[in-house]
């Protein structure tokens, strides 16, 4: 496999995991957002639809989300 691919892998997991520690809402979905984004790149460098479309709807999702936040001008922690 391309060293890109695998070093796009490992930051797309580092991202991920640095979003679950963050607190506030806002912050954890723009991290998870970058996340979401290197796993759609690394996806297309391996080829790999599911991990393309899951990338894109998850990016859809954080971006619906951030914009709700921002208009709310609210970005504490929610209770799930």
């Amino acid at each position: 496999m391309n060293w890109i691919a695998e070093v796009l892998g490992y930051l797309a997991i580092a991202t991920g995991f640095f979003a679950i520690t963050k607190k506030d809402m806002g912050t954890f979905r723009l991290w998870h957002l970058i996340s979401s984004f290197f796993y759609i790149i690394y996806g297309l460098f391996l080829k790999s639809s599911p991990l393309v479309i899951a990338g894109v709807i998850f990016c859809i999702i954080h971006i619906y989300h951030l914009r709700k936040l921002k208009k709310n001008g609210n970005n504490k922690t929610q209770a799930l």
